[in-house]
């Protein structure tokens, strides 16, 4: 740049038109930075490298070829047994027979006969037993006695007895077989039979013998 040098005169109209030279100066500056700025870019745009386009690299691989079947063993011929020879048979001598010699025969002799004894008679049967009967209408044995005390309190049951007819028929023991759950009752059937009951005797066939007979006596209060 060259400087301008002005006469002492000029000096007040030189300095009016300062600003304006200092304004064109920035924008002098700020065009040249704008400009250099851009051939920048455009350098860099055009040192940049290209991209290289990619390959891609295809191969073809060929199938395997399919495996080959051997062929299967043939079997062996079978082979056949050797027939095997029998042995031979060497005739033997048979051997001549021997005479046998028959003993003497001797007759029989008749076995001694066993003499059996006689079966035994039969045994004779035991005679039938009857027993003892207390039934029969001729004996016309009486009742027991209803005590009086039993009457109020209203007893009443069955009486077994149990009881030993002798062979002139008569009662020799009596014994309570079964109770009727009442003291007085049993004592009562028991001492009419012991002292007022007769009996027919039991017989073995036509023999009277003493045997034990059951007897059974009622207390009933719609008896009395």
């Amino acid at each position: 740049m060259s400087a301008c040098v002005e006469a002492p005169g000029y000096t007040r109209r030189s300095g009016a038109g300062l600003p304006w030279r200092h304004g064109s100066a920035f924008v002098l500056i700020a065009v040249l930075h704008l400009a250099a700025l851009a051939a920048l870019l455009h350098a860099r745009r055009q040192s940049a490298p290209k991209p290289v386009p990619r390959t891609m690299m295809v191969s073809f691989i060929a199938a395997a070829p399919a495996p080959v079947e051997a062929p299967a063993p043939k079997p062996p011929a079978p082979t056949r047994p050797k027939a095997k020879l029998a042995p031979k048979m060497v005739a033997t001598p048979r051997p001549s027979p021997t005479p046998m010699s028959t003993p003497p025969i001797t007759p029989p002799v008749a076995a001694p006969q066993l003499q059996m004894p006689p079966a035994p008679a039969p045994a004779a049967s035991p005679p039938v037993t009857t027993p003892p009967d207390f039934v029969a209408a001729y004996l016309d044995n009486p009742g027991p006695k209803y005590p009086a005390a039993s009457i109020r309190l209203r007893e009443e049951g069955v009486v077994m007895l149990l009881v030993q007819v002798s062979a002139d028929g008569r009662a020799e023991q009596v014994t309570v077989d079964r109770s009727s759950g009442h003291a007085r009752l049993d004592e009562a059937a028991v001492e009419v039979v012991r002292k007022r009951w007769r009996f027919v005797p039991a017989k073995q066939g036509d023999r009277a013998v003493p045997a034990w007979v059951r007897i059974p006596m009622s207390f009933a209060l719609h008896q009395h």
